[in-house]
């Protein structure tokens, strides 16, 4: 078994997860859970199970011990199925503790060298550590900023280098690609469900490269909005499902590529004629949503460091306790 508090999970927890999995048939991952803390036992428990090998139990109790071996060894004991015949730590008290339990100690990068990190150092700055947490974690946890617009406003060129910039990730257009894939084939009408599908293959893509953010940013290109406002383009009506998404999935930050610069045709694009309406429609979406809304005009350079100073801009990720 293992034991922490786990505020945060994160990549120095799972070193120790793992090293202790690969030697169990099963193991016990103790989460200690305080009212005070700002992150609740059951997030962080998931977050550490989906990171954990499929031997990982996790179990909560309450932290209300004293910090002595012998309290957290009757307690580790009352909490587990049966006794643990290995107890794997990370700190100088673990012998005592799991001699305590009648089980054998395993010290595991007590010098922090395998992963240099601590919940302590996270938790006063995590976006400065954000790229310790563990993947769902930082999923969760990070800013979503989406460039939104018409045709041939820049979009995914912006988005990839406020992404080099910022070291972090970007989500390119699942659509896109999803147009590309459709466009030789005779019959190009299009249905409610591909629109569906389309907006639900983006949040997935989404989701999987937030897992991977730095500094607590995900930038991507495009999202349900832009889906909404196509389909209603195509259709001529909106679609309640896709609406719904939209709804509930707001990002922190809309940046709307506006098009005053020349439209290009790159062989995927649809027409120069609607761009003004589509700018038109899409802005007005994101302006009635809850996030905050920037405008990106003027050059490419123009753009990026207005975008910058938007996501610099933008609250704090709160210290955690």
């Amino acid at each position: 078994m293992v034991v922490g508090k786990f505020n945060p999970p994160h990549l120095g927890h799972l070193h120790l997860i793992e090293v202790a999995a690969a030697r169990v048939d099963r193991l016990y991952a103790l989460l200690c859970d305080r009212p005070d803390q700002s992150l609740s036992a059951e997030t962080r428990r998931a977050w550490l199970e989906d990171a954990s090998p499929g031997n990982v139990t996790v179990l909560i109790t309450p932290d209300d011990l004293p910090e002595a071996s012998e309290p957290w060894a009757a307690r580790t004991l009352e909490t587990l199925p049966h006794p643990p015949d290995l107890a794997f730590t990370s700190e100088a008290w673990g012998p005592e503790w799991a001699r305590l339990m009648g089980a054998a100690h395993v010290m595991v990068d007590l010098d922090r060298e395998a992963v240099p990190v601590s919940a302590t150092r996270i938790r006063a700055d995590l976006a400065g550590h954000f790229h310790w947490l563990v993947p769902a974690a930082r999923a969760d946890l990070a800013r979503r900023v989406v460039l939104v617009g018409a045709e041939s406003t820049g979009k995914s060129t912006l988005a990839e280098a406020m992404a080099h910039e910022l070291r972090t990730v970007w989500v390119p257009e699942h659509g896109r690609w999803y147009w590309m894939g459709r466009r030789h084939v005779e019959d190009q009408s299009w249905t409610t469900d591909e629109f569906r599908r389309i907006a639900a293959a983006q949040r997935r893509l989404e989701d999987d490269l937030a897992r991977r953010a730095v500094g607590g940013v995900v930038v991507a290109d495009t999202d349900a909005l832009v889906t909404a406002a196509w389909h209603e383009r195509y259709l001529g009506h909106a679609d309640p499902e896709l609406e719904a998404v939209v709804s509930r999935v707001v990002p922190d930050l809309y940046l709307i590529c506006c098009p005053d610069i020349p439209w290009v045709q790159d062989g995927t694009r649809e027409s120069e004629a609607q761009r003004i309406e589509m700018h038109e429609a899409i802005a007005a979406r994101a302006e009635a949503s809850a996030a905050s809304v920037v405008f990106l005009r003027g050059s490419h350079e123009e753009r990026l460091a207005d975008a910058l100073r938007a996501v610099r801009a933008l609250p704090a990720l709160p210290p955690l306790v």
